[in-house]
């Protein structure tokens, strides 16, 4: 990932309009993917552009950012005053929701592509990830509660281990660094490693694996994670 950063950086500083740009791909919320990141891109004063705009450069970096292998780059200019709080990789976000996430993860693409096919937008893009493996977990909450073990013990245990708990904060003159709680990676690789995961309950010196035996009755591999809302966005352009 900073590879490909990097090759965006050095095809963005060509331009003679960009004064500097400082790149990141540290784990931010919403956005909490090793595989996104953000570029700030610094302009010349507006005076030494001669009256180019910061979207004149953007439309001018675009066929030469196109050409880097491996990684997309969306770009908007800075806005004074927002209406929305949610990071985002475009102006405008439209939201889909669906109780249903096979029929969401269904029309959601469908959605996404008719916007796309719109002369009047341009840079349309989702934020939907379906297709990741997954496994689901059926827990015998009989078993589990005769450990003292409740649905929210066993869910904050997995997500310690497999979700990126923020333990800390790790603060330096220039910058912060946020301490993640999670397994070594060689635990994370099968279904397996829940058998090396195990809760503790209410009742004195008992502890419970939630995929042990008898504790979980079955897990199906390989299942998509459920998304229950997916984000669509893009940017309006006019037309001439």
């Amino acid at each position: 990932m900073a590879e490909r950063q990097a090759a965006l950086a050095a095809v963005i500083l060509t331009d003679p309009a960009v004064e500097s740009l400082s790149s990141s791909s540290a784990w931010t919320a919403p956005t909490s993917r090793s595989t996104a990141g953000r570029i700030l891109i610094n302009l010349k004063p507006l005076a030494r552009l001669g009256g180019v705009s910061a979207t004149d450069v953007i439309h001018r970096l675009k066929p030469a950012l196109a050409r880097v292998d491996g990684i997309q780059l969306f770009m908007q200019p800075v806005q004074d005053l927002t209406v929305e709080d949610r990071v985002s990789r475009t102006q405008y976000q439209y939201s889909l929701e669906d109780p249903d996430g096979r029929e969401l993860n269904l029309w959601a693409p469908r959605l996404v592509d008719a916007l796309r096919a719109r002369r009047e937008l341009a840079d349309v893009s989702t934020d939907q990830q379906d297709q990741g493996l997954g496994t689901a977990l059926v827990v015998d909450r009989r078993t589990a509660s005769r450990f003292g073990i409740g649905p929210q013990a066993i869910d904050n245990t997995l997500y310690d281990a497999f979700g990126q708990r923020q333990v800390s904060t790790m603060f330096t003159q220039l910058n912060q660094y946020r301490v993640v709680l999670e397994v070594k990676p060689e635990f994370r690789r099968s279904a397996g490693a829940l058998r090396d995961i195990y809760v503790t309950g209410t009742t004195p010196r008992r502890e419970w694996s939630p995929a042990g035996r008898g504790a979980a009755r079955h897990h199906d591999p390989d299942l998509p994670p459920p998304r229950p809302r997916s984000w669509c966005r893009g940017r309006g352009s006019s037309r001439r």
